[in-house]
C-alpha cells in the first residue's frame, strides 16, 4: 500500500514570539517562499490563516494575496479557514465562535472571493459542540490532531490514522476530519531550523 500524505501550512502573524515590525520580515522569508516552491515543483497543499493575519498580509503586500488567489484558482492551493482570529473555541461562548467563524468568513469572501470548505481547528482544541457550529457555516471536514485524542482512546486501532473518518457532533451530525501527525509536523519544523536533514524525514515517512 502507497502512504498517501497531504499538507497544509499554518499562517499565524498573530502568534506570540513574533513582533509586529517582523510581519514584513516573516512574509518574505517564509509566506513568498512557500508560494514560490508550490508553484515551482506544481505542489498541491493547503494554506490556513484567520481572517486577522489574512488582513494583516494584505495590509503589509498584497500582492501576496493577489497571488495565493491566483494559485487557488489554478487548483494549486486549498484555503483552508479557521475563523477571525485563533480563539480556544470550547472555552468560550457559543455566540463568540458563531461570531468568530462569521467576521473570518467576510474577510475570506471579501478578500479572496473563497469560502473555505475545511478548517483548521484553532489550537487542536476539539469539542462536539464546536464542531456544530462549523456545521452551521456549511463546513463539511476539519483538520485535526490525531495524537492527544488516540491517547484519551486505546481503543482506537493505529490503522484509524491511515483511513478517511468521520466524528460525531453533539446534535448527531458526521463531519469529515483529516487527521494531522503532530510528531510528523514536529520532525519538519526541526527538518526546517536544520536539526534534522532530509533522510531524517523520509525515514519516519517510510515506518508508515
Amino acid at each position: 500500500m502507497t502512504l498517501s500524505l497531504y499538507s497544509v501550512f499554518h499562517l499565524n502573524l498573530a502568534y506570540s514570539a513574533i513582533e509586529e515590525s517582523q510581519h514584513q520580515e516573516v512574509i518574505d522569508r517564509c509566506y513568498w517562499p512557500l508560494l514560490g516552491a508550490i508553484e515551482s515543483e506544481n505542489w498541491p497543499c493547503g494554506i490556513e490563516f484567520s481572517g486577522l493575519t489574512l488582513e494583516r498580509i494584505e495590509e503589509i503586500e498584497p500582492t501576496w494575496v493577489e497571488k495565493v488567489v491566483d494559485l487557488a484558482q489554478e487548483g494549486l492551493v486549498e484555503i483552508i479557514g479557521s475563523g477571525y482570529s485563533q480563539i480556544i473555541g470550547p472555552l468560550v461562548p457559543e455566540i463568540v465562535n458563531q461570531k468568530n467563524l462569521e467576521f473570518g468568513w467576510e474577510v475570506y469572501q471579501g478578500l479572496l472571493g473563497i469560502s473555505p470548505s475545511i478548517v483548521l481547528i484553532p489550537e487542536q482544541a476539539y469539542s462536539a459542540g464546536y464542531a456544530d457550529v462549523l456545521r452551521e457555516f456549511g463546513i463539511e471536514s476539519f483538520v485535526m490532531e490525531w495524537n492527544n485524542p488516540r491517547s484519551a482512546h486505546p481503543e482506537w486501532g493505529a490503522s484509524m490514522l491511515y483511513r478517511p473518518q468521520n466524528v460525531r457532533t453533539a446534535s448527531g451530525e458526521s463531519p469529515h476530519v483529516l487527521w494531522n501527525h503532530s510528531v510528523t509536523f514536529q520532525k519538519f519544523q526541526r527538518y526546517a531550523h536544520g536539526e534534522l536533514d532530509q533522510q531524517d524525514i523520509l525515514l519516519w515517512l517510510s515506518r508508515h
